[in-house]
């Protein structure tokens, strides 16, 4: 009889809240705990996408077997700008040609190299299983989650077997991603937005994180991004001649000035730069942690509180991300040689991640005001794409953030800036309601795998990730389909 009670105190709140926010009540009915059951003959499929070595530049494989895949399971399949060594696949509920307006889930077929096998626990190739997860290459980002999407429009499929909706799904899964998205993203946003006809797009982004609420440490919190820093990669290149033996080094030399350069820039400390994401982003964790410390934490951005902010972002890499600019030394190199030989030339590249609204020629001012060296030569290698934050009041966000909150009833959800970039970004500048979520919970170790070592995923993780996708699904169907772009024929 309480539980009864209880269940029907919680239907009321939750119509409740739905109006408040000017919804449809209908979506918060829509998904009981018991409608989806996860597709479990997908796993052997996704062990064996997982082995299949899709570095970018490498990505037809894949691309082939996710597409076969998909056509044996009954889906519509297609092929967008393939040549012959680009390869992007949509797989949708309804042909592409109907051009209906489209939700997009969206990842990527690439992902970065593992050179340093010997460090991982197992090859990072071979997709092992042990009783707890799967360690490989990929498997959380991004192959884990197109399996994602995959098993959620597989089951959305089987719903409305005998339905025709007013809008499509399409697991747009592309290439190059890893290396900035030029053959991949950019050109299907740039060429075939007309023929999908996206209504939304669902892209990676953050995952939940435990320790942001100090009163509920074991709470998770997923970050939904809106918005997302800028991708820009430096070539850092100096050359000069000097004496060229080691038995004598001169007092200047390139390899030894390229490092006095770097160490200056270095040295110089970023300040904290708060927008109206990260704004709202404390101000939703101060809700969260509710009381007089969350006052503090929803008052942070404040610039009285600036010095506290400036110790924890020195504790915090993933918070001093969020507020700052950075510009990492992924590489330094100097031409062939022999260990006796001064070099006269090295070349450094530096990843930057901008805040959205940073100048980007005044940051590569900045950069060389801090190298000091005049005779360094700064070439961009990579610009990413800018674009306006997407609307968190919109009800397809909220459609999105409650199906997690389904899934994880003891979680909590909210929009921010993902810190990394993303493929996201190029259907944003378009004015497409955007999105990014990985939804997974995810320890600090388990960070630190993607793009590292012995990256992993549970397969109760990756079902989760299907039920959110597929409740997501089901809650946008109360929605009314809609167009936020303008087509290229309309323009």
């Amino acid at each position: 009889m309480r539980e009864t009670i209880l269940h029907r105190l919680n239907l009321v709140y939750s119509l409740a809240l739905a109006l408040f926010l000017g919804l449809n009540p209908a979506w918060v009915l829509r998904v009981s705990a018991q409608e989806f059951l996860p597709d479990t003959s997908l796993e052997p499929a996704f062990r064996t996408y997982l082995k299949i070595r899709s570095v970018s530049g490498n990505e037809k494989p894949a691309g082939h077997f996710l597409q076969s895949l998909a056509a044996s399971r009954g889906l519509n399949t297609n092929c967008l700008l393939c040549t012959d060594s680009t390869i992007n696949i949509a797989i949708s509920l309804y042909p592409l040609e109907e051009k209906k307006p489209s939700i997009i889930l969206l990842s990527h077929l690439d992902v970065v190299d593992a050179p340093d096998t010997a460090d991982w626990r197992s090859p990072p190739f071979e997709a092992i299983q042990s009783d707890s997860d799967i360690v490989a290459r990929g498997a959380v980002d991004a192959k884990g989650l197109t399996f994602m999407h995959l098993g959620a429009l597989l089951a959305f499929r089987e719903k409305h077997k005998n339905d025709s909706l007013p809008f499509n799904v399409v697991v747009l899964a592309v290439c190059d991603e890893e290396t900035g998205g030029e053959k991949g993203a950019k050109l299907i946003a740039e060429r075939k937005l007309d023929l999908l006809q996206p209504w939304m797009v669902i892209g990676e982004g953050g995952s939940g994180i435990t320790g942001l609420i100090p009163s509920r440490p074991s709470t998770p919190v997923f970050g939904i991004s809106v918005s997302e820093k800028v991708n820009l990669w430096l070539r850092l290149d100096l050359k000069f001649s000097s004496f060229g033996h080691g038995a004598a080094p001169p007092d200047s030399y390139v390899n030894k000035d390229m490092l006095k350069a770097l160490h200056k820039l270095s040295q110089i400390e970023g300040r904290p730069e708060f927008n109206s994401i990260t704004r709202r982003m404390f101000k939703e964790l101060g809700r969260m942690e509710g009381g007089l410390k969350g006052w503090f934490i929803s008052h942070l951005p404040s610039r009285i509180f600036r010095p506290f902010v400036k110790r924890r972002m020195r504790r915090e890499p993933v918070l001093s991300s969020m507020l700052q600019n950075t510009a990492v030394m992924t590489n330094i190199f100097n031409p062939p040689g022999p260990p006796n030989k001064i070099s006269n030339k090295a070349t450094v590249f530096l990843d930057c991640r901008l805040l959205p609204e940073t100048r980007i020629r005044r940051f590569i001012r900045e950069i060389r005001y801090g190298l000091i060296e005049p005779r360094f030569k700064v070439s961009i290698i990579n610009e990413g794409p800018r674009a306006e934050a997407s609307n968190p009041e919109l009800a397809e966000y909220k459609c999105l953030s409650n199906a997690i909150l389904g899934v994880y009833p003891q979680a909590e959800a909210a929009p921010f800036l993902f810190p990394a970039s993303s493929d996201n970004n190029y259907f944003r500048q378009f004015g497409i309601p955007t999105y990014g979520i990985t939804p997974v919970v995810m320890s600090r170790t388990d960070l630190e795998s993607i793009h590292g070592t012995d990256e992993r995923i549970k397969l109760p993780d990756l079902r989760r990730g299907e039920d959110i996708f597929y409740r997501f699904l089901r809650n946008a169907e109360s929605l009314t389909p809609k167009l936020y772009f303008t087509p290229v024929g309309n323009r």
